[in-house]
């Protein structure tokens, strides 16, 4: 369904900030997209397409495209074989659950991480060392003419944090995830334990507005893992006592920004901005923002 012009997205972001865009559509299934992009293309309507809005910044004055928002009200995951098949709408943590209580390994890790499916296949979005593109098996796309594809894992190019499908502007509207039998009760208790872990060191972000962690993580030195942007660097660079505006650092975790009670997205940026020069100077490393930037923050 098409929406009223010059929709707002501060209440579709969970920074819950942000100005309006062109016109806002929200669709759960690959025909309702494919539609809407097929008419936006045929009017010369630029858009750009979204899922939960969890990485998400958008600028103060808005910006000036079609948002096409692919989420889904309840989840849609099944057994396909070997593989768990998921709609893009559906929302990590659910697609997470769904894979204990069917006794599927291999996804416990996004039990808790917010956003959808579809959006964290394309920012290959992850926890605890693992993510989205370790386990996906292919993916459905609608591409930027609306033509709907499949394409196998190898062909998105997986990085940190990343995929081609972010550069290509390919919507995803379904993945399917290579999964491997488990014990149902250990692996809901490993969902409980993932839970509890994010708990203790994360905001809830339904409760303190927030894109999750703001940096990535730095690559890793010889012979180790990726570093950690919060407590390796962002901390003993004094982040945790910064503060622009309504926007400031969490104090259990340095690289973690709060939009507190007054906060608009250039105070978010502006900090960001303070808090990756900080570490620059201190360390001579430069930060990456895991947080996407739409319009001119």
């Amino acid at each position: 369904m098409r929406a009223s012009m010059k929709e707002w997205l501060t209440d579709f972001t969970t920074f819950r900030l942000g100005g309006p865009c062109r016109e806002l559509a929200t669709v759960s299934d690959a025909k309702a997209a494919a539609d809407l992009i097929r008419g936006w293309n045929a009017e010369g309507v630029p858009w750009r397409a979204m899922g939960g809005g969890s990485n998400l910044l958008v600028a103060d004055d808005g910006i000036p495209d079609a948002v096409l928002r692919v989420v889904s009200e309840w989840p849609d995951c099944r057994m396909d074989g070997e593989c768990l098949c998921a709609s893009a709408g559906t929302a990590l943590d659910a697609l997470a659950r769904f894979a204990a209580d069917e006794g599927r390994s291999g996804l416990g890790f996004a039990s808790g991480i917010p956003g959808t499916v579809g959006g964290g296949v394309c920012g290959n979005a992850g926890a605890f060392g693992t993510s989205l593109g370790d386990a996906l098996d292919r993916v459905e796309v609608l591409t930027r003419a609306g033509e709907m594809k499949v394409l196998p894992r190898e062909a998105l190019a997986f990085g940190y944090r990343s995929s081609s499908l972010q550069a290509a502007g390919a919507v995803a509207v379904r993945a399917w995830f290579r999964t491997a039998a488990g014990d149902r009760a250990k692996l809901r208790t490993e969902r409980e334990e993932i839970l509890a872990a994010r708990k203790a060191k994360h905001p809830d972000w339904r409760a303190l507005p927030t894109a999750g962690r703001f940096f990535k993580n730095l690559p890793a030195a010889a012979g180790g893992g990726r570093r950690p942007a919060a407590r390796i660097f962002l901390e003993q660079a004094g982040a945790k006592a910064m503060r622009e505006g309504g926007a400031y650092v969490f104090g259990k975790h340095a690289n973690i920004v709060i939009a507190g009670p007054g906060a608009t997205a250039r105070d978010v940026a502006k900090l960001a901005a303070r808090m990756a020069a900080a570490v620059q100077e201190k360390f001579g490393l430069g930060l990456e923002p895991e947080v996407r930037f739409w319009g001119a923050v």
